[in-house]
């Protein structure tokens, strides 16, 4: 019984240890779970703050991404707006281009014909030369064996034919080297006319700077001095008025009949048509805007400065859909599809341009062409030359017309001298039947004269020894 409760006990405390042991175990791994749950936690929580820094960055950059986005669609804009201009600026100097190249193979063209119509005249004067020194050794061979009076007759009759050639040869020689010479002078000028017509337009725009206080708040006035303004540079752009260009022309239809609008009943009359040789034109108006231009010039703060900026673009939006509801490009005979807007006052002109960008763009939409001073010389420059150019064609094609004038009349020339050849031998050959008759053969008129004095006629001259008849000639049987 002992043994069995000593066993029994034993087995108790071992029962214990093991119980405690396992308790340890429990409690170490509890306190190691709630370890690790704590550094779980604690991870959760570094992610989650992780996470919301993660979203923050997400949202700023979605915000950014979007103002890039918008910021992209403007500069998409503005480079399509300024690869327009780049457009329209290749296609005006692709036209210049052609247009230079178009004038050199004219000006090429021009040089060639002068020079074989030089050559021609050249070779003319050659063959008249020679041919008056043969009618000259002609007529001196001639004359000692006809009569004078029929010499000179003849030589009367070459005189009046070789005079009209001389004055053609003499008047062609002249017009030949007139057109070189213009043609020349001309060209070498065309550079200093251009500079000086550019210098002008700087000096016209530092008047019309000086003349802004004056002209300030009367559009009448204004009005009155931008006309003025552009013909002066009309004026002195080598175009002549009445020819060239017109100023206040009323239009009229190809009838003749004055064109008349609801709102022009009175007529329509631009300030100016300039007229090209293919009769083509362009019409120019000139509009004057300095009451808002001033204001902005003289303003001390921004904001009255950006009020009379919005209102002189405003002005010029409204001299621009007034231009454009005239339809002059419609009713002037020949015009182009645009009519041209001049504005005089460069810093205005320049200053709306750089506000406003698509200016002249919604202006040329409406067939409207802004234009300042200095483009309108160059525009005006290039009428000009368009203009030479066709006079010196007339020049050359009046040319030609003389020269094939002046070979018809060489051509009559030659058949009168051929007449006069024919004459000369028929004459040569009457001459000789005449003397033979008169000193040769049988029964010779001076044989019987010489028969006379052997019989005694008393004489006081000799026959000429030319004359004399030839010792064989026979005797005249009586």
């Amino acid at each position: 019984m002992i043994y069995v409760l000593g066993a029994l006990c034993f087995l108790l405390l071992l029962l214990y240890v093991l119980e405690t042991k396992r308790y340890k175990a429990l409690s170490s791994a509890s306190v190691q779970a709630e370890e690790q749950r704590r550094q779980a936690e604690e991870r959760l929580l570094l992610a989650q703050r992780s996470l919301e820094d993660t979203r923050s960055q997400l949202e700023q950059a979605r915000l950014e991404g979007q103002e890039r986005a918008i910021s992209l669609a403007s500069m998409g804009s503005e480079l399509r707006g300024v690869t327009d201009e780049l457009d329209r600026l290749r296609s005006s100097y692709s036209e210049l281009q052609q247009t230079a190249t178009d004038t050199a193979l004219r000006l090429s063209s021009t040089e060639t014909q002068r020079a074989s119509l030089v050559a021609e005249l050249e070779k003319l004067q050659a063959e008249k030369s020679h041919l008056v020194e043969e009618l000259r050794d002609s007529f001196r061979s001639v004359a000692s064996d006809i009569m004078r009076e029929r010499t000179e007759d003849l030589d009367k009759r070459a005189k009046e034919t070789l005079s009209p050639l001389r004055e053609d040869l003499k008047r062609f020689g002249e017009q030949v080297e007139k057109a070189y010479t213009d043609e020349s002078r001309e060209r070498f000028s065309l550079k200093d006319s251009i500079e000086k017509l550019i210098l002008r337009s700087q000096e016209i725009s530092d008047e019309t700077t000086s003349l802004t206080r004056a002209l300030r708040g009367d559009s009448k006035v204004q009005g009155d001095w931008g006309e003025l303004i552009l013909e002066r540079i009309l004026d002195q752009s080598g175009l002549i008025r009445g020819e060239h260009y017109f100023v206040q022309e009323t239009l009229r239809d190809e009838t003749g009949s004055v064109i008349t609008t609801e709102e022009n009943r009175g007529g329509l009359r631009p300030d100016v048509i300039v007229r090209y040789p293919n009769r083509g034109a362009v019409v120019i108006d000139s509009k004057v805007s300095l009451t808002a231009y001033t204001r902005y010039v003289a303003a001390e703060t921004d904001a009255d400065r950006t009020v009379a900026l919005r209102d002189h673009i405003t002005s010029l939006k409204k001299h621009i859909q007034e231009l454009s509801g005239k339809k002059y490009e419609e009713y002037a005979l020949g015009s182009a599809n645009f009519v041209m807007l001049f504005i005089p006052n460069e810093p205005a002109y320049t200053l709306a341009l750089t506000e406003e960008p698509t200016l002249w763009e919604e202006a040329y939409r409406k067939n409207v062409v802004l234009i300042n001073g200095t483009n309108l010389i160059a525009a005006l420059r290039m009428a000009q030359d368009m203009w030479q150019r066709d006079s010196q064609q007339r020049n050359v094609m009046q040319i030609v017309d003389e020269a094939g004038k002046l070979y018809d009349k060489f051509a009559t020339f030659t058949e009168t001298f051929l007449k006069i050849e024919s004459k000369l031998s028929d004459a040569q050959s009457a001459f000789a039947e005449a003397k033979g008759q008169l000193r040769d053969g049988r029964g010779n008129v001076l044989g019987r004269f010489d028969k006379l004095k052997t019989l005694g006629a008393k004489t006081k001259k000799a026959l000429p020894t030319a004359l004399q008849p030839s010792d064989d000639t026979p005797e005249d049987e009586d």
